[in-house]
């Protein structure tokens, strides 16, 4: 009968392992149809005004993720952070997932209502500036990617 436990226990270890490796493999949505280097970032936040609009691949640290549908995931990096949105709920980001990814999108501005706003920086300490200028910076993503646990 230990034997027996033993065996299960060694199986649910393998099957949740195997899963997260699974999940640092592939790619949620999308792939991107050519290679390019990601940014990080800061450096997208930095240079906003001559990226929008563009196809770009992002890197950061994923932090916070929609638990409700998968919708959108926060990445992180130097201090900045990004909320990559979705594109037309086409896929979603498993809600576990915490750790250094990339994500390929568009970069859009989005307008927020001042009540939005509000929320974001007291529940996700976003920079207070999203305040007074009322509009979200978002890379409206086609594909994330999980590249493992750190």
């Amino acid at each position: 009968m230990r034997s027996r436990f033993l065996v299960l226990v060694s199986t649910i270890v393998m099957v949740l392992t195997a899963g997260s490796a699974a999940a640092s493999e592939q790619w949620f949505g999308q792939s991107p149809e050519e290679a390019k280097a990601p940014v990080g970032v800061a450096e997208v936040l930095a240079d906003s005004d001559a990226l929008m609009d563009q196809s770009l691949t992002i890197t950061g640290r994923m932090t916070d993720v929609c638990t409700g549908r998968g919708c959108w995931a926060v990445f992180e990096d130097n201090g900045e952070m990004l909320r990559v949105k979705v594109r037309d709920h086409n896929f979603a980001i498993p809600a576990d997932l915490r750790g250094p990814a990339v994500a390929h999108g568009v970069l859009s501005k989005v307008e927020v209502s001042p009540a939005y706003a509000q929320r974001m920086v007291d529940k996700y300490g976003a920079d207070p500036i999203v305040l007074e200028r009322l509009y979200e910076l978002q890379l409206v993503a086609d594909g994330v990617r999980f590249l493992g646990d750190s």
